[in-house]
């Protein structure tokens, strides 16, 4: 990868015959990092405004599209467990062996699968705003309609249910980050008011919703499943970054979450909201990778 390219694309094909598409930023040399989308989002998905930072930081961040996000084929009756073997295919033709994973927000599940079934492969993991699995009961946050209460914990009724719901996000994706910047909190606006912030939430939830809602339906309604391992089997370090005033996942969730983990540090940040890594990027990488 030149050092002109701030980031490269490509594609696999899978053993099953479908794509898995990808995004690869910083020193080709440096420490892997798994990225783990969030919900929607895609493979443009990065946690700094200058893409050279990785590079400068010895960073490796290697992120691919989730089935039917981006560019990536849609995989019919998913689980939050199958994503592991699409990322050992990718891993393996990109010549990575041992790495980190860093998670935001709805991608929580999908790094912590890779902990469960990595093992020592995985060194460590990192959780931006995650969320607990539904092995516990939600303080639901406010703004989560009834229905969606509801139909939480029935998989095919919450995906019918999500469906009409997340439908408008599809009309005008690029115009999410302005509608995020008018609903979340002071610490939220503040960082989705800067210009470069807004244009990469804009680009990763563009592309990520290029082939429509119904794959973010799917992946959220998957969130509300038993995941398929418990979280007492996660041996890894995991290190959690949560804003104290984040709006979109309530810092009690955090907390639900890290109670969960046995080898777990929760970094509970204050005066932050959902997208405290454009501001605290540099530390989380650092300790992620230390």
């Amino acid at each position: 990868m030149r050092a002109s390219v701030p980031f490269q694309e490509s594609e696999i094909r899978l053993a099953d015959g479908r794509t898995l598409a990808y995004a690869e930023y910083g020193d080709p040399e440096g420490q892997p990092v798994l990225g783990c989308h969030g919900s929607p989002s895609s493979r443009l998905e990065r946690h700094v405004q200058d893409v050279e930072d990785y590079r400068r930081w010895g960073v490796r961040l290697v992120v691919p599209d989730r089935p039917g996000f981006g560019r990536s084929d849609p995989q019919p009756g998913r689980r939050v467990m199958d994503w592991p073997d699409d990322v050992r295919q990718l891993l393996d033709h990109r010549g990575v062996e041992r790495f980190a994973t860093l998670s935001l927000s709805g991608g929580a599940a999908y790094a912590l699968a890779c902990a469960h079934v990595f093992g020592n492969r995985v060194r460590a993991v990192g959780i931006l705003g995650g969320a607990p699995p539904p092995d516990v009961p939600w303080p639901w946050p406010r703004w989560v309609p009834q229905r969606v209460r509801r139909a939480a914990h029935r998989p095919a009724q919450l995906t019918a249910v999500l469906r009409p719901a997340f439908a408008p996000l599809g009309l005008r994706p690029a115009s999410i980050p302005r509608y995020l910047q008018l609903r979340l909190n002071a610490a939220d606006r503040r960082v989705i008011g800067r210009p470069a912030v807004r244009r990469i939430l804009a680009d990763t939830f563009t592309e990520g919703l290029r082939n429509g809602t119904a794959p973010l339906a799917e992946d959220r309604a998957l969130l509300f499943r038993p995941w398929g391992f418990p979280l007492s089997t996660i041996e890894q370090r995991v290190h959690i970054w949560h804003g104290a005033q984040d709006w979109q996942v309530p810092l009690v969730l955090g907390q639900l979450l890290s109670a969960m983990l046995p080898n777990c540090e929760g970094h509970w940040v204050a005066g932050e909201g959902h997208f405290l890594v454009f501001d605290h990027a540099e530390e989380i990488y650092a300790t992620l990778l230390g």
